[in-house]
């Protein structure tokens, strides 16, 4: 599995060269996704907040991303990385075959052209990249609409994102409901009449946790 911060910066450094995608899609497997699929990914927050919708794939349905797949087979085949001595040869040959898929070689079904002839505006970089892009509250506006049910445990506590939070010992056994305030910067847990049982401070999403990827630490 990938660290989460040479994701990070591997992504910022893409979004630099290439601009800022308006969408990105990935499994389910971490750093990107969240195995047990009940909080939405931190990294689908970060991605949210530079404006870039995250696509998580089905569960078990590698076909819903078969495109990058397949393109991952051909560039594979077109750089020779099974013959590549190292990291950085296989670096070299990569960037040599990526640029003769956009610009040398062309493709019969799109007229016989280059993707760069077609696609001009692709090498232009409409979406530059720029640090003022990054808008918190794009993130929290995604958090704020999820709602997060959990059973309170016998100790009085549920779970939220890795941290146990207190609710109280006289909701042990019964379902809360959860919902982020990016006013309070707290937990909102509800009953099922959407009555506020308890309000729960979570510094943990500020701006600058967001941006560094660095709230589960």
């Amino acid at each position: 599995m990938a660290d989460i911060q040479q994701v990070r910066q591997t992504m910022l450094d893409l979004f630099r060269q290439w601009g800022v995608p308006k969408a990105i899609r990935s499994d389910n497997g971490e750093p990107f996704g969240v195995p047990t699929r009940d909080v939405i990914p931190i990294m689908s927050l970060w991605l949210a907040a530079w404006g870039i919708r995250h696509i998580l794939n089905r569960p078990k349905r590698p076909t819903d991303n078969a495109n990058v797949e397949n393109n991952q087979g051909t560039s594979a085949r077109w750089a020779d990385a099974y013959r590549c001595a190292n990291v950085g040869q296989l670096q070299e040959r990569l960037d040599e075959a990526a640029r003769c898929q956009r610009e040398v070689y062309k493709v019969t079904r799109l007229g016989k052209v280059t993707r760069k002839e077609l696609f001009p505006e692709l090498h232009d970089n409409p979406r530059k990249f720029e640090e003022a892009r990054f808008d918190e509250n794009l993130a929290y506006g995604l958090l704020s609409h999820a709602v997060y049910p959990r059973k309170v445990s016998s100790a009085g506590t549920i779970a939220l994102y890795s941290k146990n939070f207190s609710v109280g010992l006289k909701h042990k056994g019964t379902v809360v409901f959860c919902k982020f305030s990016p006013k309070d910067f707290a937990w909102l847990c509800l009953d099922k009449d959407q009555n506020i049982l308890r309000t729960i401070s979570d510094d943990r999403f500020s701006k600058e946790n967001l941006y560094n990827l660095t709230v589960s630490q």
